[in-house]
């Protein structure tokens, strides 16, 4: 009983991925991500250029949040949502992978 109550109150979090196949270069303070398979560019601008070069990294919804927040001086929820709509449009172009991890810690 004990452990299944622990693992139930494990915080679940988002585990952000992002997916091979892309090519993605830095131009001054711009990224351009190109999609070979669809003939499709993107270019980030310099916040969206941060945000995926953290991605790439690792780094998750949670540190991502955090450096805008501390960075433009975003309060917590701008500071989400702003991240949150930024990974709906990856994900929508299939560029980065969003799946459940669990935290037991």
């Amino acid at each position: 009983m004990g452990w299944a109550h622990h693992i139930s109150r494990g915080k679940v979090m988002k585990k952000i991925t992002v997916n091979k196949g892309f090519v993605s270069r830095k131009l001054g303070k711009k990224t351009m991500i190109f999609d070979g398979e669809k003939s499709l560019l993107i270019t980030l601008n310099e916040t969206a250029s941060e945000i995926f070069k953290r991605l790439l990294k690792g780094e998750g919804k949670e540190e991502i949040t955090l450096f805008l927040k501390s960075e433009y001086g975003l309060n917590n929820d701008t500071a989400k949502r702003d991240v949150d709509d930024f990974l709906k449009v990856l994900a929508k172009e299939n560029i980065i992978s969003i799946g459940n991890k669990a935290d037991h810690g």
